[in-house]
């Protein structure tokens, strides 16, 4: 998972076996004052716990998402979220 004080690009699968780490570095990407992204382009597969952590990070109001995947997209859909993730 690529990262920096306020840019996080994970890669792979994002499921709940990643589910721990994945939150740990939303926290860390909160501990920063300002606005914060993430890339989730080179991201294969999620799950509905990902998309848990994803629209909690999302009420935080200062998260821009980028390269959402079509499976990721389509999950959404399925579950009925209709706003983007980027605040």
């Amino acid at each position: 998972m690529e990262s920096n004080a306020r840019h996080m690009a994970p890669a792979g699968d994002l499921t709940i076996f990643e589910a721990a780490e994945f939150k740990s570095g939303l926290l860390k990407l909160f501990e920063n004052e300002g606005l914060v992204s993430l890339d989730l382009s080179k991201v294969t597969r999620v799950d509905t716990s990902i998309i848990q952590l994803l629209w909690a990070a999302r009420k935080q109001g200062r998260l821009f998402v980028s390269g959402v995947i079509p499976d990721l997209q389509s999950k959404l859909a399925q579950l009925g979220f209709s706003e983007p993730l980027s605040e």
